[in-house]
């Protein structure tokens, strides 16, 4: 038993001096793997001009110094145009935000809504570019597009704000639905409280 006792504890004492590494030399900045800021349930709203530009609900929100990166867990966000009107708006389970460069990943779960453009994307993963405002899906997961009377699904999803169009690079399904009802022709509706 003292046997066993001492060889195991030469065999631990082994295995931590040479699983610890000695040459700090190659050590990595600290800055690049921990985070500047760390919130739970945190709120994050960004104004320019003295106007509400961004909103930013999550679960617990990160940012780091070295790198201008962020990342928020059970995201739910909001932009505002010029006139302070919502634009986009949509929940994921997490996003990454490269502000300096202007990329952002979304990931599991994503609705993403962009109500100038009266439109809902459903997906797992979507990236945006800012500075050529190019939406792009991973080419082999769906993306779903809502849009009116209108839903389409298909991979390897592609949109650009600046011309407002989008495309799939594979094999795409869908419906279309016509109403036949007109506005003029919708029924009424009445409470049943009041009388």
């Amino acid at each position: 038993m003292r046997l066993f006792n001492k060889v195991s504890g030469t065999a631990l004492f082994l295995i931590l001096t040479v699983s610890c590494s000695l040459n700090y030399g190659n050590e990595q900045s600290s800055e690049s793997s921990v985070p500047e800021f760390s919130f739970e349930n945190a709120t994050y709203n960004r104004y320019s001009n003295n106007k509400k530009t961004a909103e930013i609900k999550a679960s617990r929100l990160e940012q780091y110094k070295s790198d201008g990166r962020s990342y928020a867990k059970d995201a739910q966000f909001k932009t505002y145009n010029d006139d302070g009107d919502l634009d986009t708006e949509g929940e994921c389970t997490l996003l990454a935000a490269d502000t300096r460069e202007k990329h952002y990943s979304l990931y599991q779960d994503i609705v993403l809504s962009l109500h100038s453009q009266d439109m809902t994307l459903n997906a797992q993963a979507l990236f945006f570019d800012g500075k050529t405002e190019q939406l792009t899906g991973s080419i082999d997961d769906d993306v779903k597009i809502i849009r009116k009377n209108t839903e389409v699904t298909g991979r390897g999803f592609s949109a650009s704000g600046v011309n407002r169009t989008y495309s799939f690079n594979s094999s795409i399904s869908g419906t279309v639905t016509e109403s036949e009802e007109k506005e003029d022709e919708l029924p009424e509706v009445t409470s049943e409280e009041g009388q």
